[in-house]
C-alpha cells in the first residue's frame, strides 16, 4: 500500500509540477470538472421557479408604472400646449372631387392683455 500511495503522490506532484509550466492533462480536467460539480450549490426547482416568477412580476410592475408615468407626462405636456396655443382650422372644397379638405394648425396665443380705452381729455 505504501508503494501505491507513493505512486499516487508522485502522480499528483507531477501533475502539479506540469501545471506550473502550463501543461494540463485530461485527468486534471476531469478532476476539475468533478470538483466543480461537487461545489455547485443545489438549487431547488420550486425555489428557482418562484424566484424567476417574482422577478418577472416585478419587471412587469416596473414597466407598467413607467408606462403610466410616461402617459401622465404626455397628457400634462399636451394640456400645457393646448393652453398656450390657439387651434386654427381651415376648410376648403376641392373643385374636382367635391371633397371638403380640413386642415388644422396651431398658433401661439397672444398673451397680451387688451388695454381699455380711457376717456381722453
Amino acid at each position: 500500500m505504501s508503494q501505491e500511495q507513493n505512486e499516487g503522490q508522485q502522480v499528483r506532484f507531477g501533475s502539479r509540477f506540469a501545471q506550473m509550466f502550463g501543461y494540463v492533462t485530461s485527468e486534471d480536467r476531469s478532476r476539475w470538472e468533478q470538483m466543480r460539480a461537487q461545489n455547485k450549490p443545489n438549487v431547488n426547482a420550486a425555489k428557482q421557479g418562484t424566484k424567476s416568477m417574482l422577478g418577472s412580476m416585478m419587471e412587469f410592475g416596473e414597466r407598467n408604472i413607467g408606462a403610466k408615468l410616461d402617459a401622465a407626462h404626455r397628457v400634462a405636456a399636451q394640456q400645457r400646449f393646448e393652453e398656450s396655443h390657439d387651434k386654427v382650422m381651415s376648410q376648403r372644397r376641392d373643385p374636382n372631387t367635391r371633397n371638403i379638405i380640413e386642415s388644422v394648425g396651431y398658433e401661439p396665443k397672444d398673451d397680451r392683455e387688451e388695454i381699455e380705452l380711457d376717456l381722453e381729455l
